[in-house]
């Protein structure tokens, strides 16, 4: 009996101890910071901008929102509802990266810059359009220490993230831009990764445009499986835990 005593209370030690050093431990166990009323916030602009995708604007109306914030950062989401491009409308990346912009926004202080009606131009492949003054004189009041560049990538692809960043060029010397990125993201479950399938280093892309500028830009296109938070309660939780390490990424930089 003494023995059976003696090994419980080793095991209760050794369980304590282990509770204990979780707690007080490394990053990989944090409190949680995204919310429910995040999500469905989240979800009421994924669906007007799915709403407005393909809806031109009249005379005289916007065609993308601006969100100013503190932090030094600036987030853009180009092609939340269809761009033009040689001719033609092309298919939007989804809503979801409007509202990925925007609640990373809200819960970072951050500015962010988002299409909201099917766009004249195509901010991410050519530069002579109000999208690109704007992110220009953004640049210029804010003084981004870094721009994050959101699409929507086919759900047929096998990565969660491409991350595009001109094959290193456009982190402008700041390589523990991308090991931060990925360290986030991982430790909310996001653990598929490509390397500069979509490079931005072609046309008029937003990340060539910041670099440009002296800002380092990265494009992330994110599996479209992440990004439908009103699909029902899984992708929900996908996209939250996309949101967190998105928002843990930026806390660490900004």
């Amino acid at each position: 009996m003494n023995l059976i005593r003696k090994l419980t209370i080793v095991t209760l030690f050794i369980f304590s101890a282990s509770a204990c050093a979780l707690n007080q431990g490394s990053g990989y166990f944090e409190k949680a910071l995204v919310t429910p009323e995040d999500i469905k916030e989240a979800i009421i602009y994924q669906q007007d901008a799915d709403k407005n995708q393909d809806v031109a604007p009249k005379d005289g109306e916007a065609w993308f929102n601006v969100i100013l914030g503190g932090a030094p950062i600036i987030i853009s989401a180009p092609h939340a509802t269809q761009p033009f491009r040689e001719g033609k409308y092309r298919f939007s990346d989804g809503g979801g990266t409007a509202a990925l912009a925007v609640l990373l926004g809200k819960l970072t202080d951050s500015t962010v810059i988002y299409t909201t009606k099917a766009s004249p131009s195509d901010p991410n492949y050519y530069d002579d359009n109000a999208y690109k003054v704007r992110l220009a004189e953004l640049i210029n009041t804010q003084k981004p220490k870094l721009i994050i560049d959101i699409h929507g990538s086919h759900p047929f692809r096998p990565y969660d993230v491409d991350i595009g960043t001109m094959h290193g060029k456009s982190l402008l010397g700041n390589d523990e831009l991308v090991t931060k990125l990925i360290t986030s993201l991982r430790n909310e479950g996001i653990t598929n990764y490509s390397n500069n399938y979509f490079a931005a280093s072609k046309n008029g892309t937003i990340t060539k445009f910041g670099t440009a500028y002296g800002v380092p830009t990265i494009q992330l296109e994110f599996s479209s499986i992440w990004l439908i938070p009103s699909d029902g309660n899984y992708a929900a939780h996908q996209f939250a835990q996309l949101l967190q390490g998105m928002v843990r990424y930026v806390n660490s930089v900004k």
